[in-house]
């Protein structure tokens, strides 16, 4: 059976732009995301004036850089809790099994 799930239309301006976006996310979060963007535009364009094109591929660079940059830090507490993880699983391990040789 294929589930299909029900998408949104949002309405949303950037630049003075209307976008119609279509998403299963609330009208709020298609909201968030649509002035995280804008901001960054205006942010890129307050700092180097350039052609709207420009400054759309500039924020897009910058938006992609703060992705990967979360990624990596998440990726990194994953990988120490993990980590942490295993070391609690071996310890745990270790005294069952003295326990055990202990009984027998």
């Amino acid at each position: 059976m294929i589930f299909k799930i029900d998408l949104k239309s949002s309405k949303v301006t950037i630049l003075g732009r209307e976008f119609v976006l279509k998403s299963d996310g609330d009208d709020e979060y298609i909201n968030r995301v649509a002035d995280y963007v804008a901001e960054k535009i205006k942010a890129v364009q307050k700092n180097l004036p350039m052609d709207v094109i420009s400054a759309v591929i500039l924020a897009a660079l910058s938006i992609t850089d703060d992705y990967f940059q979360l990624k990596n830090e998440r990726d990194s507490v994953i990988n120490g809790v993990e980590d942490r993880s295993r070391s609690l699983v071996n310890i745990i391990d270790s005294r069952l099994n003295v326990k055990m040789t202990e009984l027998n």
